[in-house]
C-alpha cells in the first residue's frame, strides 16, 4: 500500500506534538514504558554526560558520527554523510500509523506506535541492540529522529534504560539540521574565494582539479562524471538530498578552515546525471564566480576521454566480477557492459547529431557503426587496442560536445582570470590569492 503524502504529512508531525504523552507516567505505565533503571555503570565507564545538541553545523564539520532513528524510507530520502540508519519503527509500522493518525486523530496513532512496537515479542531488544552496537562503535555520536521529538526520546530513554547512558540527541532532529544547512549555503557562496575550473568536455577538468590545494569535487559527490558518458560504471547516485548536503558540508568545512586559499569548483551546468545543484549555486555559478580555463590540444581529449570512458570502466566492471565468475566469462561480461552501455549513450547523443547533420549519418559518418566496430577490435585485442574509438570519439567532441561548450561560454558573465595548460594552471594556483 502506497503512503500518500497527506498521511506523511501528518505523520511526520506527531513527535513534536506529542512528547508530553511520552513524559506522563500514567502513559508509560499503560503502554509497558518503564522509567530508566538507575545505572550500575560506573561514569568513568561510560564517559563524561553529554547534553542534547542543537550545534548542527559544528558537529556536520567535525564529521561527528550520527544516528538516524527515522524510517528507511526517510533516511533513503535524505541524510547526512555521517549518519548510521537504525529505526524505530520500519516502513510499514510508519505508514500504518501515519494511516491511522489521518483518520482517526493522534491519540489513536500514538496507541498504535506503542501498540506495534511492544506486540511483537523480542522486537524491543533487538532494536536496543542495534543501538547499543552503534553507541558502542561511536560514543561521542547524537541521535536524531525527524523533529527530535517522540522517536528521539524513546531511543534515547530505551538506551538509558539499558546502558546507564545518556546518549545525546539533537534537538529539532532532522529538519533542523536540514534548515540549517540550506540556509548555511548563502553564507558560503557569499565569502568563499570561489574560483571555477572550466575547459572543454574530457580536457581534463577533473584531473587538475585534484591537483589543487582546495577543491570541491561536484562530479565526485554526485557520483557521475557530468556527460552523457558519465554514469558508466558508476555506483548509483546518491538521492538529491544527500548531494545538497554533502556539497553544502564540503563548503562550510572550507569556510571553517583558517586557510585563505581559493577553493576550486569543476564549472559545470545545472545537472550532473539525474541530479540539479542546489538552487542557490546557480545563478553565482552562471554569473559572479570567475573563471580559469584549461585548454587541453584536441589529440590529448581524445585520450583522455578513452581512457575515462573506455579503459577505466572496463577495468571496473573486471573488477566488480572477479569473484563472481572464471575470468574468461568475466571478460566477456566486462566487454559487454562497457559495449552496451556506451552504445546506449551514443544513440541518445546520435539523434542530435541526425538532427543537424540529416538523415541516419553525420556528415557521411556513420558514428554508432564505428563505435561498435571500436568495440569489436577492443575486444579481439584483449582491450589493448583503442585505435577504432578515435576517429567517432572526435567527431563527439567536435560535433556535440564543443558546440554546447561554446553556447555556454558566450552566455556566462564572470571574469576570466586566466587560460592555459594543465600544467600552467596548476602552476598559476600555487600563486593566486583572492
Amino acid at each position: 500500500m502506497q503512503l500518500d503524502r497527506r498521511s506523511i504529512r501528518h505523520f511526520v508531525s506527531v513527535p513534536s506534538i506529542f512528547i508530553s504523552f511520552l513524559l506522563c507516567n500514567n502513559f508509560q505505565q499503560s503502554y509497558c514504558f518503564s522509567t530508566p533503571k538507575p545505572s550500575t555503570t560506573s561514569p568513568s565507564s561510560i564517559g563524561p554526560h553529554r547534553e542534547d545538541s542543537s550545534n548542527y553545523l559544528d558537529i556536520l564539520v567535525s564529521d561527528t558520527p550520527l544516528l538516524d532513528t527515522r524510517s528507511p524510507i526517510e533516511y533513503n530520502k535524505g541524510s547526512f554523510p555521517t549518519s548510521v540508519n537504525h529505526p524505530l519503527l520500519n516502513d510499514k509500522q510508519r505508514e500504518l500509523i501515519g494511516t491511522c493518525y489521518n483518520k482517526h486523530g493522534q491519540e489513536a496513532a500514538i496507541s498504535l506506535g506503542y501498540e506495534l512496537l511492544n506486540q511483537e515479542v523480542g522486537l524491543k531488544e533487538l532494536l536496543v541492540q542495534a543501538w547499543i552496537g552503534h553507541i558502542t562503535k561511536y560514543p561521542n555520536g547524537y541521535l536524531y529522529c525527524f523533529r527530535g521529538g517522540l522517536r528521539s526520546h524513546i531511543v534515547q530513554e530505551w538506551i538509558q534504560e539499558a546502558t546507564g547512558i545518556h546518549y545525546p540527541l539533537i534537538i529539532g532532529g532532522y529538519k533542523a539540521i536540514r534548515t540549517s544547512l540550506l540556509d548555511d549555503l548563502q553564507v558560503s557562496l557569499n565569502t568563499l574565494p570561489i574560483v571555477l575550473l572550466g575547459g572543454r568536455t574530457c580536457s581534463g577538468k577533473t584531473i587538475a582539479l585534484k591537483h589543487m590545494k582546495r577543491y570541491v569535487d561536484l562530479e565526485g559527490l554526485a557520483n557521475h562524471r557530468g556527460s552523457a558518458f558519465g554514469g558508466i560504471a558508476q555506483d548509483s547516485q546518491p538521492s538529491q538530498i544527500d548531494f545538497e548536503n554533502a556539497v553544502i558540508i564540503e563548503c562550510l568545512k572550507h569556510r571553517k578552515s583558517s586557510s585563505t586559499r581559493p577553493v576550486f569548483v569543476e564549472d559545470e551546468g545545472h545537472r550532473i546525471g539525474k541530479l540539479t545543484l542546489p538552487i542557490a549555486m546557480h545563478a553565482p555559478m552562471a554569473n559572479d564566480f570567475p573563471l580559469v580555463v584549461l585548454e587541453t590540444p584536441l589529440e590529448e581529449r581524445i585520450d583522455i576521454c578513452i581512457e575515462e570512458y573506455v579503459t577505466k570502466p572496463y577495468q571496473t566492471y573486471l573488477e566488480a566480477g572477479k569473484d563472481i565468475t572464471d575470468d574468461t566469462d568475466n571478460k566477456k561480461q566486462a566487454h559487454a557492459s562497457i559495449r552496451n552501455t556506451s552504445l546506449d549513450s551514443v544513440r541518445r547523443i546520435n539523434k542530435g547529431l541526425q538532427k543537424k547533420w540529416g538523415g541516419t549519418t553525420n556528415q557521411g559518418f556513420d558514428i554508432l557503426g564505428a563505435f561498435e566496430k571500436g568495440f569489436l577490435l577492443f575486444e579481439s585485442s584483449n582491450a589493448s587496442d583503442t585505435s577504432g574509438f578515435r576517429k567517432p570519439v572526435q567527431l563527439l567532441l567536435e560535433d556535440y560536445y564543443d558546440p554546447m561548450y561554446d553556447y555556454q561560454m558566450n552566455k556566462r558573465k564572470g571574469e576570466v582570470l586566466f587560460r592555459g595548460s594543465m600544467d600552467e594552471i596548476i602552476e598559476w594556483a600555487e600563486h593566486y590569492s583572492d
